[in-house]
Formats: C-alpha cells, structure tokens, sequence
C-alpha cells in the first residue's frame, strides 16, 4: 500500500550569544515560498515565538555563552510506501522516522546547524478510492545552533542548503543496502551532530574528535595521515597534536589537562568546522554523491 504522508518538522535552536571564540552568532532567514525536491515538498518556514530567545523551561536564558532557545516550524510532505495487511501503520512510521532521520542528518551537513528528530506521529485518513489509508505524519526535530558563524544566513542560502539536503537524503536513502561503511558514516555523523549540540566547547572538542577518528578508521588511516588529507593538515593546536590533547583531556591531571582544557575551548569550533568539511569529503567518496565543500 502507498501512503501519503505530511510532516510537520519543529526545529528548535539552541543559539549562544557568543561561540566559544568570542564570534556571533548568524541568523537564520527562513525561505517563504513553497518549493519541491526530490519528491518532497517544503511548504513553509517560520519563526516560532517571535524569536524571544526562551528555554525548553520557559525563561529567559542567562546561561554563560547560551542565548536562550529560538524555534523555527518547517513543514514537509512526502510519501511513505508499506506493504501487507497487518500492522501497516507501524511500518509506515517505522518508514517515516528512517526517513526524517536521514533528512534530519542531511539537514545538518547541508546547513551546518543539528537537526534532531524529536517526535513522528501519523494520523490516518482514507484516500480516495477509499482501499487505502492516508497517512499524515507529524515529524518534530530539535536544530541546535552552536556553530562558528558570523554573519546573517540569506534566505537564497538557506534554501539552497536545504534542496541540497534533499537531494542528499535520496542519494544517502538509495545507498543505505549498498554501502558497506553506511552504518559507520551515520554514526559519524550523530557523533558531530552531538558535538554542534554540546555547550560545553570541551564535550562539543572531544565529540568531533570522536566523529574524526571514525572518519579516519573508515579510510583506514592513522590520525596524522587522515588529517594532511582531509583536515587541510589540521593536525596540531598551538603547539600540541589533536590526538595528544585528546589524551590529555581524558587521562591527564593538573597542568597538563588544564592547558589541553584551554586549547579544547579555544579550537572546539574551527575544528568542528575542518570535521564538517572531512564529512562531506568521506560520504562524497563512500556514496559516490557530489557535496557542496
């Protein structure tokens, strides 16, 4: 049976004052015209709450280096295939949350920014030859925004990012049985997504350092070698190797971990983004799908 699902995407974004640099934070200019790619519709995309700036408990936010929450509402439609008489409904969601987890993951390579799948609900309804269901599907992600950016993200890139995110979650959904280091690069990706989340520039460090050192096992490369190809050479800050202050920040007391401590918060953010440049290289080359750089 096919099923025709509408998803209802909430993001909400988590957005400090300052990164961990010292840098602003940009804004988000969400796109108002109707578009389709690849099959699914993005109707709308809106600020919710009037960008109050408040948290998940509904105060203002006076958190050191956390601006409070802004909301954005994003709505897409799609369709979700599920075969068989019994329990189809719980394999259209089980179809559902694969897909907006793929669109969510793609979302955040494409933008830059977390997305997380919050909550997919359907809603059946009888389609039109009344033999099969409609299915409307609500689908809530959390979009975290703790990423170095400085300036205000135009409405003409942020629609852009999202139809490459689109094209991407097909390219990604048609490799899923195909590529062997799928499940791997996934993780990857959750790991960094996890890392744009944390507000603390030391877990936000090691959690990309976490998505890099997979990223290099996936190639079959040591740290060092992985980073002269796919970080630009990011290897070493200030004066201490990434992998040596990642030891540092787990095994070491006292001095030694302090000052690996400074340099974590100091370049938490511009490796995250060398990490998120790595990503889009690794997939680009295990999926055979063109990523923006």
């Amino acid at each position: 049976m096919l099923y025709e699902a509408t998803a209802t995407i909430v993001l909400r974004a988590f957005l400090r004052k300052v990164t961990a640099n010292g840098e602003r934070v940009a804004e988000l200019t969400c796109p108002q015209t109707p578009f389709t790619v690849e099959g699914i519709s993005v109707h709308r995309c809106e600020e919710i709450d009037g960008g109050k700036g408040n948290t998940d408990k509904g105060e203002e936010a006076d958190v050191k280096k956390r601006a409070g929450v802004r909301r954005y509402s994003m709505t897409f439609s799609f369709n979700v295939e599920a075969e068989g008489n019994d329990k189809v409904l719980e394999l259209a969601l089980r179809e559902a949350k694969e897909k907006a987890e793929l669109i969510a993951y793609s979302l955040s390579l494409g933008l830059g920014y977390a997305f997380e799948v919050e909550d997919v609900r359907l809603e059946s309804l009888q389609s039109k030859d009344d033999k099969e269901l409609r299915v409307g599907t609500l689908l809530q992600l959390n979009v975290s925004f703790s990423y170095t950016l400085q300036d205000l993200i135009p409405e003409d890139k942020v629609k852009s990012a999202i139809e490459s995110a689109l094209k991407l979650e097909k390219a990604v959904s048609e490799a899923k049985e195909k590529v062997e280091t799928f499940n791997e690069l996934m993780r990857v990706v959750r790991w960094w997504v996890s890392g744009l989340k944390d507000e603390d520039p030391v877990d936000r460090f090691l959690k990309f350092y976490f998505a890099c050192e997979m990223l290099a096992a996936i190639k079959g490369k040591r740290c060092k070698e992985f980073s002269d190809k796919y970080l630009d050479g990011y290897y070493k800050l200030d004066d201490t190797s990434i992998s040596c202050v990642r030891n540092k920040l787990v095994h070491a007391v006292g001095e030694d971990k302090d000052k690996a401590e400074e340099l974590a918060v100091s370049h938490a953010d511009e490796f995250g983004s060398k990490v998120l440049s790595a990503i889009k290289r690794v997939i680009s080359e295990e999926i055979r799908v063109s990523l923006v750089p």
